[in-house]
C-alpha cells in the first residue's frame, strides 16, 4: 500500500486561498481602526489647541485689567497667530501662518517639530464692551482631508 503523508499542492493552494479569505477583513479592520484612532487624536488635540488660543487672549485682558488700562488694550480687531507664552501685546500677524511646532510637548511657532496644525485667532468687536473670540485649528488629514476646530468665547468689559 502506497501511503502519502503531507499536502498536495492543489490542497497548499486552497489552505492559503482560506487563510487569505479569513484574514483579510481581519487587516481591513485593523487598518480602519488606526485611521480612525489618528482622526480622534488630532480632532483631541485641535480642541485643545482652540482652547488654549482663547485662554491666552483671556489672560491678555485679564492682565490688561490688573494693569489698570482698558481691557482690549493690544487685542486688535483682526486675524492672528498666538501661542501659549504669549503676553501683554503678544499677537503676531498671520502672515503665511506656518504650522505649529511641538516641542516637549508644548507647541509654538519657533523650536521643536512640526505638526499638522495651523492656528488662527479672529476677534471682533461687535460694541466698545464685548470682544468676540473665534480660535480656528486647521489641518490637512490623510487622503488631503481639510479638517477644522474651531471655538468661539465672548469677553466682556465687566469690571
Amino acid at each position: 500500500m502506497n501511503n502519502k503523508n503531507g499536502f498536495t499542492l492543489i490542497e497548499a493552494m486552497v489552505a492559503l486561498v482560506l487563510i487569505t479569505v479569513a484574514m483579510g477583513p481581519v487587516l481591513i479592520l485593523a487598518t480602519s481602526a488606526i485611521n480612525v484612532a489618528s482622526r480622534i487624536e488630532h480632532n483631541l488635540i485641535a480642541s485643545n489647541l482652540a482652547q488654549e488660543g482663547i485662554e491666552v487672549i483671556r489672560n491678555i485682558r485679564d492682565t490688561n485689567w490688573l494693569n489698570e488700562v482698558a481691557f482690549d488694550n493690544n487685542l486688535s480687531v483682526g486675524t492672528w497667530r498666538i501661542q501659549w507664552d504669549t503676553i501683554g501685546g503678544g499677537l503676531i500677524a498671520v502672515g503665511s501662518n506656518p504650522v505649529l511646532k511641538k516641542n516637549n510637548g508644548l507647541y509654538n511657532y519657533t523650536t521643536g517639530a512640526d505638526t499638522v496644525f495651523k492656528r488662527t485667532i479672529t476677534i471682533s468687536k461687535p460694541n466698545s464692551s464685548e470682544l468676540v473670540l473665534v480660535s480656528s485649528i486647521t489641518w490637512v488629514e490623510r487622503g488631503n482631508i481639510n479638517r477644522t476646530v474651531s471655538a468661539e468665547s465672548h469677553l466682556f468689559d465687566w469690571r
